[in-house]
């Protein structure tokens, strides 16, 4: 069965899988790590890929100069229960790797922590950014893939979104964390926050 109709058909809602332990403000499921301050981000100049659409290779670093995210790519695929699977670590992202990689023909997904116990995750500030601002994902190839916000929305945690799987004409990324409010009965926030870019 081809990746994408496997994703279609297993994961009824790609954001079922942010299961967490709760907090202030909710986070998404993954092993804690807990006593680990947030990474520093360091002034990076990448190089810009080709015009069009680049071939396979693995991304490696995502980095977002608005927010000040400059984080480790954790390749993921399905959890136990056939959900989109998170990020080990909360200072990485996880891309879905049985999708398109980011700079592929298609919509690459990649999800991250919106917080911690120890407080700040990778994503607790991906509502700051706007229509307009720069995502940088840095390839195994050295190539870096450039995108540029074009959106985001909020929908419900049981929403259907089987666009996110779909054919797609052109390269684009979707960032995704938790956001809403803590379900205590679910052990969720009650929505997601999705961040939509297009390779430039």
């Amino acid at each position: 069965m081809p990746p994408r109709t496997l994703a279609l058909g297993l994961l009824f809602l790609v954001l079922t899988s942010f299961h967490g332990l709760p907090s202030e403000s909710g986070l998404v499921t993954a092993h804690a790590l807990v006593g680990t301050p947030l990474a520093t981000t360091h002034s990076v100049s990448p190089r810009p890929a080709a015009y069009g659409f680049l071939s396979h290779t693995t991304p490696v670093e995502l980095i977002i100069p608005r927010i000040g995210v400059d984080a480790r790519v954790e390749a993921r695929g399905l959890d136990s229960k056939r959900n989109l699977d998170t990020p080990r670590d909360f200072h990485d992202v996880a891309w879905y790797n049985r999708g398109p990689a980011p700079g592929e023909r298609g919509n690459a997904l990649i999800n991250g922590h919106v917080n911690w116990w120890t407080g700040a995750a990778v994503f607790t500030h991906l509502s700051a950014l706007r229509s307009g601002d720069e995502i940088f994902v840095v390839r195994e190839d050295d190539s870096t893939a450039t995108f540029r916000v074009t959106g985001r929305t909020i929908v419900a945690a049981g929403a259907r979104l089987p666009s996110l799987f779909a054919s797609s004409p052109n390269s684009t990324l979707t960032l995704i964390t938790c956001t809403g409010v803590w379900d205590t009965a679910r052990g969720s926030d009650t929505q997601r926050l999705l961040v939509s870019a297009v390779l430039e």
